[in-house]
């Protein structure tokens, strides 16, 4: 189940998200769209995952999990057949929507709904951790695919060409939903007389748990947490964080794309994943492990700085192109395992899921607002100014995150030890 979980992240969720910045330029030049209105589709389709997400997840409470998974599948097969048919921007909009509300289905809640249920206990968030990498797997082999084969129905060079065929777009959704068919055949959660854990694990699974919870710091409620000026600081830091990177995951293709091959830049574009997953947090805790991906978010937008100032094919940018994606690489955990983390280790376990809301939903706005903001400077100035104002939005937020998680840890120490006096 863990295999299938990360074949369904390589492939149908690689073709639902992963491809899609690549396909920006060349639809930016063949229908004379702004960057700026174009990438609004990655706003409208995460604000529309963000409302939708709790209603499928209670909907795989209810109804069959295979069911659900195949209904995912469509969605996001018929959205590429949307975008195939689309030549306005409305169109496009719709597309992105419906894509990501699809993939919400079989990846962004059916993915850890299987996970969960086959490992209720130990291993889960290993099992999780290699189903989620096959995102970067998948990008191994789909970002040289796709460019390969926009790069057949393109003509003009990657800054100025343009389109002749929409077939690409028919071409993945046929592909998602083979893929994805087949992966339903098989992908399921586990039979009512199916033993998953023995008696044995679950009465050590539960004195562990119990043992766990006992030591560690339950925290505060959620309404404790709204009155504390960190608390504020810490979310719009996460806010701000947002909008520099969003224009890392989505607007990269768009620029490189200007600078280097359809070859080079699906290149790069396989290297960008998890490379050092949120092992750190554990090693080096929140504060200093957030000051780390800073420090590498930064060194990976001065690599699209040095870029922007070199000609179209210069050798180094393609060696800084893969500088770029492999510092992004080494930082994706901020923002993947970060929040979760983040939550119960600032605010305690007593809320966690409230204060994990919270935190997801401060990047999220961020994110929703990036995208479309980082094409309107662009649009206004260049690819370069772009870049710095994004820069600075990455420094100024993680240095407002980082000052309020450690005014929130040294609040935490106090907390605990005027209840162990009470105690």
């Amino acid at each position: 189940m863990v295999f299938l979980c990360m074949l369904t992240q390589a492939i149908p969720y690689g073709i639902a998200q992963n491809i899609q910045p690549l396909f920006i330029h060349p639809l930016v030049n063949t229908f004379h769209f702004t960057l700026a209105s174009y990438t609004l589709i990655f706003t409208f389709g995460a604000v529309a995952a963000s409302i939708t997400s709790p209603f499928i997840g209670k909907g795989l409470q209810k109804f069959n999990f295979r069911l659900m998974y195949i209904i995912g599948i469509a969605l996001s097969a018929l959205a590429y057949v949307i975008f195939g048919f689309s030549t306005k921007l409305s169109g496009f909009y719709t597309a992105a929507i419906v894509c990501m509300i699809g993939s919400t289905f079989f990846s962004g809640q059916g993915v850890p709904w299987v996970i969960n249920h086959w490992f209720p206990l130990k291993g889960r968030g290993a099992a999780l951790g290699i189903a989620f990498c096959g995102g970067s797997i998948g990008n191994i082999f789909l970002q040289p695919v796709t460019q390969g084969i926009l790069k057949h129905y393109m003509t003009g060079n990657t800054k100025t060409g343009h389109l002749l065929s929409m077939a690409p777009f028919f071409y993945f959704a046929i592909a998602l939903l083979i893929t994805g068919v087949i992966i339903a055949c098989f992908i399921r959660t586990p039979k009512k007389d199916e033993e998953v854990v023995s008696e044995a694990e679950i009465k050590a699974g539960k004195a562990a748990a119990a043992e766990k919870k006992a030591k560690e710091f339950q925290g505060w409620t959620g309404k404790e947490v709204l009155k504390m000026k960190e608390f504020w600081v810490f979310s719009l830091g996460f806010l701000i964080i947002g909008l520099g990177l969003a224009s890392l995951n989505e607007d990269y293709a768009a620029f490189l794309d200007t600078k280097l091959s359809l070859t080079e830049v699906g290149l790069i574009g396989c290297l960008i994943g998890n490379v050092s997953g949120g092992i750190l947090f554990d090693k080096l805790g929140t504060a200093k492990s957030m000051a780390y991906a800073g420090c590498m978010y930064v060194l990976s937008i001065a690599m699209m700085i040095f870029v922007s100032h070199q000609p179209f094919g210069a050798h180094i940018s393609k060696v800084a192109g893969i500088a770029y994606a492999i510092f992004c690489g080494l930082a994706v955990f901020s923002y993947m395992s970060g929040p979760a983390f983040m939550a119960k280790d600032l605010f305690g376990s007593r809320e966690q899921g409230v204060m994990l809301g919270y935190i997801g939903l401060a990047y999220a706005i961020g994110y929703a607002i990036g995208a479309p903001l980082f094409g309107i400077i662009k649009g206004k100035a260049n690819f370069t100014v772009a870049w710095y104002f994004m820069m600075a939005f990455v420094i100024i937020g993680f240095i407002l995150l980082v000052f309020a998680v450690v005014r929130i840890k040294r609040y935490q120490k106090q907390y605990i030890a005027s209840h162990k006096e009470t105690n």
